[in-house]
């Protein structure tokens, strides 16, 4: 029987650029690490758009908390399970992801970057107990990090012969949900020390961190600066009252998205079993020009004194966003299909994070996943999820990059 891992480079590189969807390159990217390499040589070139441009997978969760590290990954242009990939690496470790990247946690608070679609080695980040203030929360670390994101790609850089030391990796993490970060060349993890109330999402904008927490503010912390930060901008008391929030960028430059979710469990009065309910009912989408206070809200090297407002918008134009688990992402789509093919503009595409379904609801959390049209207000499934999904392997969207 022939080796199929031992064909000619050549040959590899001629089927890669054969191969028209998104879900085949990544499948035959992880057969081995030549047809990888392959692969990898046509990142920049596969249909003539970078890979992170395309289409996002659903990664979707481990069954069991004892998984072997079989991963399914499930597309939204096919509507299908497309491939199922071997990442022993995963195995016993809580995962995150952000930028195609995850962020991998052991039991011991170990941490690490891996791209589990390139040949590369782990990046090891210092460990959760390097974070200012961490002995006090007794923590649990598998779940001590809530979120992760990263300003850039590890392996970005303009000579593919580098290797991108510029790069900041945010964590949302403790009970209380703090803000902490970590540059290349940093011996232990920097805390913003800046907390108005829990935070829950955060990102990366024109050299500035900017996080909303649960109360709707808007906080923006200059990582260059020993995490210096301000309070930028305030959602009003009813638009955040019981919701998941999140920030993106937005369709407009130096704009951001901040974004509320309905999806807390609540108590049915007419139910007999008292059973909490849960599941997403609504989002409302508010635009923050940063333009209006000075870029990332500094003027000079100085803070700017005025708060700038959240406008709401009933539109997100040719973007769809995707949130949830993963690190929240803002993907522009073209009416031709080129970009971000399958992809419906004007929607938001969602998997499920609230903790509290896992633990509260008797068939377990994971399941609240949709795309929410922003036009007509309405939810549709896209993937019908098992009955027990692991909120330590969750589901969650990846863009594959070599």
């Amino acid at each position: 029987m022939a080796n199929w891992c031992e064909l000619q480079y050549d040959m590899l590189e001629v089927i890669a650029q054969h191969l028209t969807k998104i879900e085949d390159y990544v499948a035959f990217g992880a057969v081995c690490t030549s047809w990888r390499a392959a692969a990898a040589n046509k990142k920049k070139n596969f249909r003539g758009i970078p890979l992170w441009k395309q289409i996002p997978c659903l990664m979707v969760a481990a069954k069991d908390e004892n998984d072997v590290g079989d991963r399914e990954f499930y597309s939204l242009l096919e509507n299908e399970v497309v491939a199922k990939v071997n990442l022993p690496k995963l195995k016993g470790k809580r995962y995150l992801e952000a930028l195609g990247w995850l962020l991998l946690i052991g039991e011991e608070g170990d941490m690490s970057l891996l791209n589990p679609f390139s040949s590369g080695p782990e990046i090891p980040l210092p460990n959760q107990n390097t974070i200012p203030g961490y002995d006090r929360y007794e923590p649990d670390a598998f779940i001590f990090v809530e979120k992760f994101a990263l300003s850039a790609r590890p392996s970005e850089a303009e000579e593919e012969e580098e290797k991108c030391e510029d790069y900041v990796v945010m964590l949302i993490c403790g009970s209380v949900r703090f803000l902490a970060f970590w540059k290349p060349g940093d011996q232990s993890w920097n805390r913003v020390v800046l907390r108005v109330s829990v935070y829950s999402d955060v990102t990366y904008y024109n050299g500035q961190i900017y996080a909303v927490d649960k109360k709707g503010n808007v906080v923006v912390c200059n990582p260059k600066n020993n995490g210096e930060a301000r309070i930028l901008a305030t959602l009003c008391y009813r638009f955040w009252d019981l919701k998941q929030l999140y920030i993106a960028e937005s369709e407009r430059e130096e704009s951001l998205l901040v974004v509320t979710r309905d999806n807390f469990p609540f108590f049915d009065d007419d139910a007999e079993d008292r059973e909490p309910r849960y599941g997403t009912a609504e989002f409302k989408v508010f635009e923050m020009d940063l333009s209006a206070g000075g870029r990332g809200g500094a003027q000079g090297g100085s803070w700017s004194s005025s708060r700038l407002c959240l406008k709401e918008i009933k539109s997100l134009g040719n973007r769809a966003l995707f949130l949830g688990h993963s690190a929240t992402v803002s993907f522009e789509v073209s009416s031709n299909g080129k970009l971000a093919p399958g992809i419906k503009p004007n929607h938001i595409y969602f998997t499920d994070d609230c903790w509290l379904g896992y633990g509260a609801t008797a068939g377990g959390g994971g399941k609240d996943m949709g795309v929410y049209n922003m036009e007509t207000g309405t939810v549709e499934p896209f993937y019908h999820a098992p009955k027990v999904l692991s909120y330590i392997c969750p589901s969650a969207w990846i863009t594959p990059n070599f």
